[in-house]
């Protein structure tokens, strides 16, 4: 009995072949889906940790505020393992002809540090005695071509001074080379990092230098209760930043990323698992139907439910493991690679790629899982069914009568007869017109939402860069006379505008959560930015109060018309202001007032203006411009915006890669998934097929009656499709949002109208081995077949 069933399910599937092999590339491409980019994403966390550990990376840093009394308190906070000091400044630094900021990160010159340690990649260590000697990070060493030895100048409070280059190091906390949270992307020809000794931090201009407490935590301490603790400590001290490991911005910009690779090791493998599921379900409940005869005549002959259950719930099975094993080590093997990949693209100095038993099991369990669940409704069907029912051929019969159409538009009944066959057929079987609906909704999905995260991307950086930023640099001016500084800007030829502004670091505290970010001060009139509210609209700079990102409402837990305490540490003021609204920015969570009302604020007594925002004039030339701009001795650094834009879109290459894979995965499985429905549709109706080919219908006219109904239900799926795809998309786009991105779904008009169009064109190539089939149908064999 046990070789019978196997060798009939041998030859069913061979009779099947195509629907079948189709099934089994949307299992392998599901599984295979989630061992890449799950297998990725362990890979990418061992990475980051292996770095996190060999440089003891701070679990908890506290910047500015009474430093000694937050160290002695931080010290008693139960859960703490280590305290220490350090300081950090950010200050113009000159390598070759290219100014840029520099981020001083103060270091003991006799030995590392307790916590926040680097990797010597090339040189040496710092040595006590030579305060010139400096180490480069990775990225900065990598884009200039530096080698120890190389110089470089530092402008301290005596001047330009110069430096030696002693070693290349890498550091946990740079190795995505983040200036702040709110300034993920800067072009490395405008920052860089330096581990400096606290002798050359002593030479900076006074003030410059920011002190900090770090604290490492104990194994097994409760991290959420000792952040919560080190956090009242900060608010307590009067420090103006305080951030956990987790939310250092380095760290939080790449843990947004590869996140990614976690939530969509989930999200799309269970979708087009889903699409496996409903494949096999369609393909086997059908062949059921089409096998009542034989189901009978074997329940008839002694076989039991049980036996005939699992000889149809083994479909399943078979698909699942054909598909899930190649599947698994297919995607484990394209996860090395990405891995590698991925690493390299942003110098993480570490590649961890490791086995994974769970990837390997679990893959391989959502594959078998996948197919078994599919098969179990058929598999009870068939084992339901009584000997007389099932050789009778009553069950599952066809619905006759007019169709819902015609009903509803009476015109309808006076189509030609071969046309109300059309609308007609959809109804009669309406489980079968269901499941193939369902068929090219769940294709829709897939590619839908794979295609709007790409769209999402795009649009969002465009309005970034183009809607919201309309200058095209930012020139960060020198101490002193600030006037005379805007004017030197302005006088630069091909300089269209320049505005005065103030850009500097602030952290905002309500009476709950203190967040670290940068205030940004215009003019009232200002043209070089946009104001879009969260809710929708635009708005003009408050003549009184603050616009914040509308991350800070939960963040900090306040609504308009609440006050906040705006601290500006490089001015040493504080103020209170009220939220005026809520903006709405695809990038970085910042604080926008007007000039006049800063100045108020600050009461007078300093001048915020630092900078100048600056368009360029049509037909300029944006380096010589550029060039001309840095060569200004009111002028420390100037920020490319166009070139931040540029670098956006290719550190985006990997991703916009990734989820390109998604798309052509994604229109592969479409492709099957409608074949496999369609074709099912035909195998299902061969004897009727046959019987009207028998009556006089040529195969020209069968061909064009099938292809019109299965488009039609196309069509018909088309809509919900797109429908519940927006949402799937948009469902995605908002996990990956933070303080950090913004990720409010965004489509290009044309892509849902791109999408339909792929599905139509998917179901008609998914005619052309269906209608072959019509042509090789036997229609002797066939009525004989149906009359016994």
């Amino acid at each position: 009995m046990g070789r019978l069933l196997a060798r009939k399910l041998r030859r069913d599937m061979r009779g099947r072949a195509g629907q079948f092999l189709a099934v089994v590339i949307v299992v392998f491409l599901g599984v295979t889906l989630f061992g890449l980019s799950y297998d990725a994403y362990r890979n990418l966390i061992a990475s980051y940790d292996r770095v996190f550990v060999l440089t003891n990376f701070a679990d908890h840093t506290i910047a500015g505020g009474d430093t000694d009394a937050i160290l002695a308190a931080g010290r008693r906070v139960p859960g703490v393992a280590e305290a220490a000091e350090r300081r950090v400044a950010d200050a113009p630094v000159k390598v070759g002809d290219t100014t840029l900021l520099g981020r001083l990160v103060g270091l003991p010159a006799d030995g590392q540090p307790p916590i926040n340690g680097v990797m010597i990649l090339n040189g040496e260590y710092l040595t006590p005695g030579s305060p010139t000697d400096v180490l480069v990070e990775k990225h900065m060493v990598e884009h200039f071509g530096l080698t120890p030895g190389s110089r470089l100048s530092l402008q301290t409070a005596d001047g330009w001074e110069t430096l030696v280059m002693r070693g290349e190091a890498a550091s946990a906390e740079y190795i995505w080379p983040a200036p702040s949270r709110q300034q993920v992307l800067a072009s490395q020809d405008e920052f860089g990092v330096l581990f400096v000794s606290e002798d050359l931090m002593d030479r900076l201009t006074p003030g410059a230098a920011v002190r900090q407490a770090v604290f490492t935590y104990e194994d097994g301490a409760d991290r959420a209760s000792v952040d919560a603790a080190l956090s009242a400590v900060a608010l307590a001290n009067g420090a103006v930043d305080s951030f956990t490991q987790a939310e250092q911005p380095s760290n939080a910009a790449l843990h947004e990323d590869i996140n990614g690779f976690g939530e969509m090791s989930v999200m799309f493998p269970v979708l087009f698992l889903g699409a496996a599921a409903l494949a096999t379900y369609i393909l086997l409940t059908r062949l059921v139907f089409s096998q009542r005869s034989q189901i009978g005549l074997m329940l008839a002959n002694g076989f039991r439910r049980r036996t005939v259950f699992l000889h149809y719930l083994s479909f399943g099975l078979v698909v699942g493991i054909v598909g899930a094993i190649p599947g698994i080590v297919a995607g484990m093997l394209l996860a090395r690679l990405a891995t590698s990949l991925y690493t390299s693209a942003i110098s993480v100095p570490v590649n961890v790629i490791q086995f994974h038993w769970v990837t390997l099991i679990v893959g391989i369990a959502f594959g078998i899982v996948a197919g078994v669940l599919a098969t179990l409704p058929p598999a009870m069907r068939a084992a339901r069914f009584t000997p007389a029912e099932a050789m009778s051929g009553a069950a599952g019969a066809p619905r006759a009568g007019r169709s819902l159409l015609e009903r509803i538009v009476p015109a309808l009944r006076r189509l030609p007869t071969h046309w109300k066959m059309v609308l007609r057929g959809i109804g009669r079987s309406r489980r079968r017109s269901l499941l193939t609906v369902l068929g090219v909704v769940l294709a829709a999905v897939l590619v839908l939402a794979s295609w709007g995260m790409i769209d999402t991307t795009i649009v969002l950086l465009d309005r970034q860069f183009n809607e919201i930023q309309s200058q095209d640099a930012e020139a960060y001016l020198a101490p002193g006379d600030v006037d005379k500084g805007l004017a030197a800007v302005a006088a630069v030829s091909g300089v269209e505008r320049a505005e005065p502004v103030a850009d500097l670091p602030a952290s905002v505290r309500s009476s709950t959560a203190l967040y670290s970010t940068g205030l940004q001060a215009f003019e009232s009139g200002t043209t070089m930015h946009r104001f879009l509210l969260a809710g929708g609209g635009e708005t003009d700079l408050p003549a009184q109060g603050i616009l914040l990102g509308s991350a800070l409402r939960d963040i900090l837990a306040v609504s308009e018309g609440d006050s906040v305490e705006v601290t500006l540490p490089g001015l040493d003021s504080s103020f209170k202001a009220e939220v005026a609204g809520f903006v709405d920015e695809p990038l970085g969570t910042f604080v926008y007032m007007s000039l006049p009302a800063l100045r108020t604020a600050l009461g007078g007594s300093v001048e915020p203006v630092n900078a100048a925002m600056v368009t360029f004039a049509a037909g300029a030339d944006p380096a010589a411009v550029r060039a001309d701009l840095s060569s200004l001795p009111e002028v420390t650094v100037v920020v490319d915006s166009r070139a931040l834009y540029a670098m956006a879109q290719s550190f985006m290459g990997l991703f916009y890669a990734f989820v390109g894979l998604m798309v052509a995965l994604g229109g592969i499985m479409a492709l099957a998934l409608i074949y496999t429905t369609m074709s099912s549709n035909i195998s299902e109706r061969l004897t009727e097929l046959a019987s009207l080919r028998a009556a006089g219908m040529s195969r020209r006219r069968l061909a064009l009656l099938l292809t019109s109904e299965n488009m039609l239900l196309t069509v018909l799926g088309i809509v919900p499709g797109l429908i519940a795809g927006y949402y799937a998309a948009r469902l995605f786009m908002a996990s990956f949002s933070s303080d950090l991105f913004t990720f409010n779904l965004a489509l290009r008009p044309w892509t849902p109208v791109a999408v339909a169009a792929a599905l139509l064109i998917a179901a008609l190539l998914s005619q052309w081995p269906v209608l072959r089939a019509v042509e090789r149908i036997d229609i002797a064999k066939t009525v004989r077949e149906r009359s016994i």
